[in-house]
């Protein structure tokens, strides 16, 4: 069937959803969230994912699917498929961590995580721009056709400010490790110590936005990125397996749609420059956890 099988998720989230909410309330979202907690801290600092996405839409998007799913007929369908292909307990804890992350995003917001206004050093922002700009052209010349990396290409689109462009770093740079046989092959563009640079960039552009962040502030983004984190996982899964379920239906799309697609921020819109001459400020667009 080519659907792809997660390590098996426990049960608090499951539990959680018998609860049959679909309807997000400020409190069904606090509680959801302390149930998951456990599952959410035990997620690894260098597995939380970078947040490209308008979270709140696409929780949004994931409390409309969990509903259609845990629909009776909808439901057995899933069920009937085998274990070994699916983890049922995607799609019945689905909508808990959807109303985890709606809640997630209000504490992140409430902090000012997501509107903190940061400096970077102009030189800096400049050469990380010429770095990011340098991997991205090896990354999608050489490897577009590639079924597992083309879709993390799709998410690096060019956004606005200084988080889009230490998210897009950090994103290039896992491409490099993953397909190192590869990029090292383009003789015109990749550069041995691009890498290396970019994780000291990484370091370095990470240190100076979340400098300007409280602690609560911190605090509230980590779980907001971890949240997105099983969102995307999760919802992935009952996705993937929904489309091959739903293979001869022609609204199989609509019904499930790829959360990158449905809640991208900013699509299209080309990066601003670092401009002026020691420090230059710019809001965020999307923040990621620090490391990532």
């Amino acid at each position: 069937m080519g659907i792809r099988r997660n390590k098996r998720i426990t049960s608090t989230s499951a539990q959680i959803d018998n609860l049959g909410s679909f309807k997000y309330e400020s409190d069904a979202g606090k509680k959801a969230l302390a149930a998951l907690r456990p599952e959410l801290d035990a997620i690894g600092k260098n597995d939380v994912e970078v947040v490209r996405i308008d979270v709140t839409k696409a929780a949004y998007v994931a409390l409309g699917v969990a509903k259609f799913v845990q629909s009776k007929e909808v439901r057995g369908r899933f069920a009937e498929l085998p274990a070994r292909a699916f983890d049922m307990n995607n799609a019945d804890g689905l909508s808990a961590v959807a109303l985890a992350s709606l809640f997630a995003s209000e504490q992140a917001q409430d902090a000012g995580s997501l509107d903190t206004v940061a400096k970077l050093p102009a030189p800096i922002a400049a050469e990380a721009t010429e770095l990011e700009r340098r991997m991205q052209t090896v990354c999608e010349y050489n490897l577009l056709d590639d079924p597992e990396i083309a879709p993390l290409l799709e998410q690096l689109r060019p956004g606005t400010g200084y988080w889009d462009l230490l998210n897009d770093i950090k994103g290039y740079a896992r491409i490099y490790e993953r397909r190192a046989d590869v990029v090292k092959l383009d003789a015109k563009n990749y550069r041995p110590g691009d890498l290396k640079r970019a994780r000291e960039l990484i370091a370095v552009i990470g240190e100076a936005l979340f400098g300007a962040m409280s602690e609560q502030a911190r605090d509230a983004y980590d779980t907001y990125a971890r949240c997105w984190t099983m969102l995307g996982k999760r919802y992935e899964e009952v996705r993937l397996a929904g489309l091959w379920l739903f293979r001869d239906d022609p609204s199989r799309d609509e019904r499930f749609p790829s959360l990158y697609s449905a809640a991208r921020p900013n699509v299209g819109r080309p990066r601003k420059q670092a401009t002026g001459e020691g420090a230059a400020a710019l809001a965020p667009a999307a923040p990621a956890p620090d490391g990532q």
